[in-house]
This record gives structure tokens, C-alpha cells and sequence, in this order.
């Protein structure tokens, strides 16, 4: 009787994965159908605000989506800003889809991709190339004060 129970449910359909709007959203398929996804996500946590744009932030994918309201300029549009794991530090990466005024969705993605530049710079990266962005604000290397200093 057991084994028969284990054999019927090993073989009880399973419930279809969640879809995930990752990084590489599928834009074709419109403002509203994203946003409806993303409202039927319960793995995030959303924060609505009563303008500019609301957020869905995915913990398990390090995944920030900002949803714009119609009183930012780039409406409708949604960003995905995602910090990727590597071997030498962390990255920044921003993203989106724009479904209204091209121009006002250029210029967000323009400011996203500056301070995610200004971000990852104060990222250490030991085997990148000299001319790679540093933030002036963070001493890569530590360097023992004077002897004479360190007798005080």
C-alpha cells in the first residue's frame, strides 16, 4: 500500500516554475505583462511609492527592478539593476526595457550605467588593467605608517 502511494505521487505532475524577468527581460512582451509578473512574484519584496518609480527587490538574485509610475519621465519603463558575484569582486550591471519616450529612457540608463561604473570602482581588481576606473576615495593597498609614527 505504501509503494503504491510513493509510485502515484513520484509521479504527481509538478508545478511549473516560476517564470524569472532576469536581466535580459523579454521586452516584446509590454510594460503591463512584466509588471503583472512581477506583482505575481511572492519571492519579492516590493516597495510602491506614490512617485518617480516603485521597486520589486529579488534577495535570492541580488535583483533590483524599478517600475516606473507616470510621473517620471521615462514612463513606462522598467530597469533592472543586478550585482553579479566574480572571482575578483563584485559588478555592477543595470539593464531595462522603455516603452514611452526613448530619449527620457536613454538619458536613466546613461545615469544608471555612470554610477554603476562609480560602484564598481571601488571594487578591487587586482588582474585588470591599469587604465580600468578607481575610486579615489579607497586605498587598494595598506602601507604601514612611518616607524617613527608608529612609536607614538
Amino acid at each position: 500500500m505504501i509503494g503504491a502511494a510513493l509510485l502515484l505521487f513520484g509521479c504527481a505532475e509538478k508545478p511549473a516554475p516560476a517564470r524569472e524577468i532576469g536581466p535580459q527581460m523579454d521586452c516584446a512582451r509590454g510594460f503591463r505583462a512584466l509588471v503583472a509578473e512581477l506583482d505575481a512574484n511572492p519571492g519579492l519584496v516590493v516597495s510602491r511609492h506614490p512617485r518617480g518609480s516603485s521597486t520589486y527587490r529579488d534577495d535570492r538574485q541580488n535583483r533590483l527592478y524599478l517600475v516606473t509610475l507616470p510621473s517620471h519621465p521615462a514612463h513606462p519603463a522598467i530597469f533592472v539593476r543586478q550585482v553579479f558575484p566574480t572571482s575578483e569582486g563584485m559588478i555592477i550591471d543595470s539593464n531595462g526595457c522603455g516603452f514611452g519616450d526613448k530619449a527620457a529612457f536613454d538619458l536613466e540608463m546613461q545615469a544608471y550605467d555612470a554610477f554603476d561604473r562609480l560602484l564598481n570602482a571601488e571594487e578591487p581588481c587586482y588582474l585588470c588593467s591599469s587604465d580600468r576606473l578607481q575610486s579615489p576615495t579607497v586605498s587598494w593597498r595598506y602601507s604601514p605608517p612611518p616607524a617613527d609614527e608608529r612609536q607614538r
